[in-house]
């Protein structure tokens, strides 16, 4: 009996200690990260925000914070933003943004919601002189 309670507990365990998953994908929402046609060091980003039907999101607030995707670099962090922040509520939020550097990047959008946590979307980009290239 003994063991049978032990091993259920063990079986558990796992379940009790993992990770909560807080990515937008998870919550419903589509993430997609536009570039602008200027390439390296740019000057902001533009992350759109949709709901599971394609519809605008224009109630969060969005942050982004930048990392090369090799060690020793400090990140790029910016603050947050409102849809409106650019003249238009329309689930696009601009984000002042530039790279300090050419190369490959991890890109982590951070979506607050009035109501609730925030959510996170990596996206990898590759930035050269001539663009910023979303990787799929």
């Amino acid at each position: 009996m003994l063991k049978t309670i032990g091993l259920a507990l063990l079986m558990l365990l796992p379940a009790a200690c993992g990770r909560v998953d807080n990515s937008a994908a998870a919550s419903g929402l589509q993430v997609t990260l536009i570039t602008t046609e200027q390439g390296y060091p740019g000057e902001a980003l533009v992350v759109a925000v949709a709901d599971e039907a394609g519809r605008p999101v224009t109630d969060m607030t969005v942050s982004v914070e930048g990392n090369m995707n090799h060690a020793g670099m400090v990140p790029v962090l910016t603050p947050s933003v409102l849809d409106e922040a650019d003249g238009a509520k329309d689930g696009r939020y601009t984000v002042p943004f530039q790279f300090t550097m050419l190369g490959d990047w991890i890109i982590t959008v951070k979506l607050s919601p009035q109501d609730g946590e925030t959510l996170t979307q990596d996206v990898d980009v590759s930035v050269s002189s001539d663009a910023v290239k979303v990787m799929q």
